[in-house]
């Protein structure tokens, strides 16, 4: 190919040059002009064309598209490493385990990777949680998605990078797919079925798994209705991520199968109280103002605030209830905060009392499971509207005495930082038999948040509570209101 070309270039070059300035000798010298002048004539344009031919350049660009073909995939890098790096949250030297060895703050939470490193956030993959245990190391990492053999779901359920079932019927949701934005606390969250599957259907089921409290001490945060429905719609009281499974059964087939993550979360700092009694044991959240140091009630047996240097029952509910029955109470819980808009507590237990106000409070207490005007349900505060470097006091009292294993979760940016009093580090002596409004307080954690310039929580730092003069153990103190 290479020598016709150069033949053709050539015979080019010499018609050029006949037509460019080339001196012909005189006809007496026995050259025929006419034929030197049909020398050009002779190239036949038309089979030099034909000869470009030969060389197909149309074939040539599909030599470059070789590479560009789906099938071909590189999966992600598996090596491991010699030792374990601490506080990345991966199992680095790919033992099955995630930051063993590494220390850490008791109750500390972080997210964490239960899969080869190189996999963490690549396909259906999903960060999980592991806290750090009373003994100062990690627990195992629970929760989240972890690399799984493919399977026909639409998505790269391996975790390689490599996207093998493209022809699947079902088109199950990765991480940060639109189909599954993140919720909030007392919201109804829609799940929609044709969404992932668009075929004809002789069944559908969906399940969900709860947050930390459910994970914990067995209390259901959420309902869900429609199960076995195309569309379902679950009701999160908690922050958290709740893992949510399809399964349908298209006519005449095999089920099919998405299970998935739902985050659940709201702003600022958020403060979450469940406990395995919560049926029939009252125990009631309180977050101290930062800047005081104000006993938590003024003596002993009265168990509420006087002024509002605490959010509690007493003064951060939709109704002061000293104020609806037309007696003394104490003022609503006024840190200097702007009132916080509708959205952010208009879907809760009281809603309908946060609307007639017309603002939500900042901060506020969702709801009071006194027992009587709700029983099982877990207590949460809240302060939407942190500022940058403010400390919080939380604080656990058993306002009826009687024995039971108190679980916080602190959020803050709608991101787990802490768990405090979950197994197998249980809360002893949480107990008193004084009577209603002494028994056991339970001083947690000083939360310390961090706020960025445009007003968002984006972090916090933690500092687990001890006894006066320990530095180790819970400060669980019976008939004490100091601070």
């Amino acid at each position: 190919m290479v020598r016709v070309r150069s033949l053709l270039l050539a015979v080019v070059a010499a018609g050029c040059g006949a037509r460019t300035g080339l001196r012909v000798p005189h006809a007496d010298a026995g050259l025929d002009v006419r034929d030197v002048v049909d020398v050009p004539e002779g190239m036949d344009r038309p089979d030099v064309r034909d000869v470009a031919d030969v060389f197909d350049a149309s074939d040539v660009v599909d030599v470059r598209d070789v590479p560009d073909v789906p099938e071909v995939c590189i999966p992600v890098d598996d090596r491991c490493s010699a030792r374990e790096a601490c506080g990345n949250g991966l199992d680095d030297d790919c033992n099955g385990s995630v930051d063993e060895g590494c220390p850490c703050a008791p109750g500390a939470v972080q997210p964490c990777f239960a899969g080869p490193p190189g996999r963490r956030d690549v396909g259906a993959c999903r960060d999980g949680t592991q806290r750090c245990l009373g003994t100062g190391v990690w627990n195992a990492c629970a929760g989240g998605i972890a690399p799984r053999p493919d399977i026909c779901d639409g998505q790269d359920d391996s975790c390689t990078g490599c996207l093998r079932d493209t022809g699947c019927p079902i088109r199950c949701p990765g991480p940060g797919d639109a189909r599954v934005p993140d919720g909030h606390p007392f919201g109804d969250y829609a799940l929609h079925g044709a969404q992932f599957f668009g075929g004809r259907a002789q069944s559908w089921r969906w399940t969900v798994q709860g947050g930390p409290c459910d994970q914990l001490v067995a209390t259901q945060s959420f309902t869900l209705t429609g199960a076995d429905q195309r569309d379902a719609v679950f009701h999160p009281s908690l922050s958290g991520d709740y893992t949510v499974t399809l399964t349908v059964t298209p006519v005449g087939e095999a089920p099919l199968s998405c299970t998935f993550l739902v985050h659940i979360a709201g702003p600022g700092l958020r403060v979450e109280l469940c406990w395995d009694r919560s049926n029939d044991v009252d125990v009631d959240l309180y977050l101290h103002r930062p800047g005081s140091n104000a006993p938590w009630w003024p003596s002993l047996g009265a168990a509420e605030p006087t002024d509002d240097s605490v959010c509690s029952w007493a003064n951060c509910e939709a109704v002061i209830r000293g104020q609806a029955d037309g007696g003394v109470a104490t003022p609503r819980a006024d840190w200097g905060y702007a009132s916080s808009p509708l959205s952010a507590c208009q879907d809760g237990p009281h809603g309908a009392e946060w609307r007639a106000l017309g603002f939500c409070g900042n901060p506020r207490l969702d709801i009071d499971n006194n027992l009587t005007k709700a029983r099982g349900t877990p207590e949460n505060a809240n302060v939407d509207a942190p500022r940058e470097g403010e400390t919080f006091r939380v604080m656990a009292h058993n306002f009826g005495g009687q024995a039971t294993h108190p679980v916080v979760n602190i959020y803050c940016g709608g991101r787990l930082y802490g768990t405090y009093g979950a197994a197998p580090d249980l809360v002893p002596g949480f107990e008193a038999p004084g009577g209603f409004g002494r028994g056991a307080m339970w001083r947690v954690v000083d939360v310390t948040t961090h706020v960025n310039a445009a007003g968002e929580t984006v972090g916090c730092d933690l500092r687990e509570l001890h006894a006066p003069g320990a530095t180790s153990g819970y400060d669980v103190s019976i008939d004490d209101v100091r601070f």
